[in-house]
């Protein structure tokens, strides 16, 4: 049996002159999805989008619809003749199919076709008391737990009842593209999410430091990027070994800034590849004032080194926001397997928390640091990711 889906859009309907661009790429994101699900087949009509599939893949369509950036919601809809007593009939019918009855309800209309004999108010009041009087069920315009949606249009009318949340923003390909810098820790991970639901088409450079840092370090990064990729990205990953760098890097002096050296040798070298990907800035997962290294005169003292500008979702948020949005997004339960990386390896006991530029650039003298960036660059590893569900 055929089951309709309703997909809502949210910021999509801002936009005003360039709006067909933004839907031209949330249809072209949501094909690409759906061609993981045999039998399922895109519609749009009056600025909505319906889905149909098979009953049996209904859970599962949904579950990918709801990691589709630019969507906001996904609901099961029955179509059904624009006749009030059929909307009331059908209404009744899939509130009596909920797992628990409401405690309140409230109806919501919406008529598009104008030829229809009754206005939107007077299809909630139709149905709204045919449930009430049926059911018994309170009804709460202001605070109600359920919503009974109606929609009575010239091609399509439908009831729905609950909506799947979505995560919306803009779609993935709007917004121009994005290097991020992915550790194996939560930030980073939840950094390049974020980037993903503002549009960017967004890829990863990771940096691990062999043989001092195992196989393991890799492996977790690559893990990290399937998790993120059922939402939209990354297509492609850079992993830079550091390993070599960090130790001449760790020779300069003063040791406390070691690393704020690290740190600007990683931004050059994602810098440059980003560049060869034609992106147009970088994202990291810092958040202002978590660890040593990014306090506020750290963090001006590291993107001085970046050829791009420096992009930080995280900067305001505190840990607990993080993970709670880690866990959201499926990266959390990966990130915090036990696995050494670059960013501790050879980390100093009392690390510099307000590094002045002029110390910055006497550390790093005698060092042809463009060169070093160059190399590590040319040298990295790329994975490709062939099953990603979204467009490049």
């Amino acid at each position: 049996m055929q089951i309709h889906l309703v997909l809502r859009i949210g910021e999509i309907f801002l936009k005003k002159s360039n709006r067909h661009q933004f839907l031209y790429q949330l249809e072209r994101n949501l094909r690409a999805v759906l061609r993981a699900h045999p039998g399922s087949a895109l519609q749009r009509f009056h600025g909505r989008y319906t889905v149909t599939c098979e009953d049996t893949r209904q859970e599962a369509v949904i579950a990918s619809l709801g990691r589709v950036f630019g969507l906001t919601s996904v609901s099961p809809a029955v179509p059904v003749a624009p006749v009030p007593e059929v909307f009331a009939e059908h209404a009744i019918a899939l509130v009596r199919e909920l797992p628990c009855p409401p405690a309140s309800f409230c109806v919501k209309a919406r008529r598009t076709d104008k030829r229809l004999p009754f206005t939107s108010v007077e299809l909630e009041r139709d149905v709204g008391g045919a449930i009430h009087e049926t059911l018994g069920i309170p009804v709460n315009l202001t605070e109600p737990e359920l919503v009974v949606e109606l929609h009575a249009g010239q091609d399509l009318s439908f009831v729905c009842v609950g909506r799947h949340p979505a995560p919306g923003g803009l779609p993935v390909g709007t917004s121009g593209r994005l290097e991020a810098l992915l550790s194996g820790g939560i930030d980073s991970p939840v950094a390049l999410w974020m980037m993903l639901k503002r549009g960017a088409t967004v890829n990863a450079t990771s940096f691990y430091s062999p043989p001092w840092v195992g196989e393991e370090a890799r492996q977790k990064v690559e893990a990290l990027c399937r998790a993120l990729r059922p939402w939209g990205g990354p297509n492609r990953l850079h992993m830079v070994a550091y390993g070599e760098v960090q130790k001449v890097l760790r020779e300069c002096r003063p040791h406390k800034l070691a690393t704020v050296l690290y740190r600007r040798m990683m931004l050059r070298t994602a810098g440059l590849i980003a560049q060869d990907n034609r992106a147009l800035a970088l994202v990291t997962g810092e958040c202002l004032g978590q660890v040593a290294s990014q306090t506020l005169p750290n963090l001006v003292a590291i993107e001085e080194a970046s050829p791009l500008p420096v992009l930080r979702p995280l900067l305001g948020l505190d840990k607990h926001e993080v993970v709670s949005l880690a866990r959201r997004i499926g990266t959390y339960d990966t990130s915090i397997i036990p696995c050494a990386d670059s960013c501790t390896l050879f980390a100093p006991d009392n690390p510099e928390t307000h590094a002045h530029m002029d110390e910055v650039h006497r550390a790093e003298e005698g060092l042809d640091l463009h060169a070093m960036a160059l190399e590590l660059a040319r040298a990295a590893i790329c994975v490709r990711f062939t099953d990603d569900p979204l467009p490049p």
